[in-house]
């Protein structure tokens, strides 16, 4: 997705509200920083995610600090982990098991701090679980996805947020129960709320899935031209890549792939729901078709 004008509050909403993650900072000259790469960076029609990192990999430079979002990222796991037995019931009393758990998963999309669209603090979360699991998508290919499904090769699913990836677990069981092998996809290194290596184990994925990969940099979303030849061979093999969020949404969306595509995300700002074709605040499933050309780098 292209970087549009209501990309730049957004994101320097963002900085400011890490920078004063790590109490003590001197938040003006950290914004400072931050602007001048956002002002050399920026120009319409640049890839959204492109610009963000670099201008994130500024901030955390400033802050001194490589995982400032850490004490919300163990607390955003800790209270949707205590909503895993509603959601589980959810998802088992349902007569549409698959479409509950991934109504469930994009409830968690909306733990996405500090950009002021969405919430700011973890526990807002159990109080709106209930009524934003239920409000089904506005936009809804899980019967394509299940299609989909039904062929061979494993599934490559791309997290987003911590606490989000609690809700994920349902789907990712679901996906078992059908006979798929797994593939999870997590940041490579600390970046905003996102799931990251370090946090793999610590919120309990990798108990979930059959391999973990990185995204192979320090990144908003995922570049594919960044990541492992493993990685490669898993989408490549997969029978559809699960992408969550909008993060990974900006970073994919005009990338062709050799397979189909979900995105599966709550649309939380004007651009992305705009692109998408959605009102701001409605759940998605959106299904991508694989495309004849190939994106840049090995996939040319």
């Amino acid at each position: 997705m292209r970087m549009q004008a209501d990309c730049v509050p957004c994101l320097m909403r963002r900085i400011l509200f890490q920078a004063r993650l790590s109490g003590g900072s001197d938040d003006a000259e950290i914004m400072a920083r931050c602007l001048r790469v956002f002002a050399d960076e920026f120009e319409p029609g640049l890839k959204s995610v492109d610009v963000a990192s670099k201008v994130h990999a500024e901030c955390y430079a400033a802050l001194g600090n490589d995982d400032p979002y850490l004490e919300l990222k163990v607390l955003s796991d800790e209270v949707a982990s205590g909503l895993l037995p509603l959601a589980e019931g959810m998802v088992e009393g349902s007569d549409n098991p698959l479409h509950t758990a991934l109504a469930v998963s994009a409830a968690g999309n909306i733990m996405d701090f500090g950009s002021g669209i969405a919430i700011d603090h973890p526990d807002s979360f159990s109080e709106m679980f209930r009524e934003l699991a239920s409000q089904g998508f506005g936009l809804d290919h899980t019967d394509r996805l299940r299609e989909i499904l039904d062929r061979d090769g494993p599934v490559v699913y791309i997290f987003d947020n911590c606490g989000e990836c609690q809700m994920d677990k349902l789907v990712i069981r679901q996906l078992r129960r059908m006979g798929k092998e797994v593939v999870g996809v997590v940041r490579e290194e600390p970046i905003l709320n996102d799931v990251s290596l370090r946090d793999v184990g610590r919120a309990g994925l990798d108990a979930e899935l059959d391999a973990v990969r990185g995204t192979g940099a320090f990144y908003v979303g995922i570049d594919l031209n960044q990541i492992s030849e493993e990685l490669e061979e898993d989408i490549a093999r997969s029978c559809v890549v699960i992408a969550k969020g909008m993060g990974n949404y900006e970073s994919l969306s005009d990338e062709p792939l050799p397979v189909p595509i979900a995105h599966i995300l709550r649309a939380k700002c004007i651009p992305v729901a705009s692109s998408i074709g959605v009102p701001v605040g409605t759940n998605v499933v959106l299904v991508r078709e694989p495309r004849s050309e190939r994106p840049r780098a090995r996939y040319k």
